[in-house]
């Protein structure tokens, strides 16, 4: 799990779920949903990615691309 907080005062939040296949990113403008994203996922609780347009970006991690 990682954010970036962008130069327009967005969210970036991003995560693997085990390889970079499953390499998923999200952008919000809530500090409350990223705080509550980040504390899920640090207690490992299932619901934490609730909430959010999660989209798969495994194809900047893919050699050749």
């Amino acid at each position: 799990m990682q954010v970036l907080l962008c130069e327009n005062n967005t969210f970036q939040l991003e995560y693997r779920d085990g390889t970079a296949e499953l390499h998923y990113r999200t952008r919000t403008v809530s500090r409350e949903k990223v705080l509550g994203a980040l504390l899920g996922w640090a207690h490992a609780e299932p619901d934490w990615k609730d909430g959010f347009m999660w989209h798969n970006i495994a194809e900047q991690f893919t050699p050749g691309t």
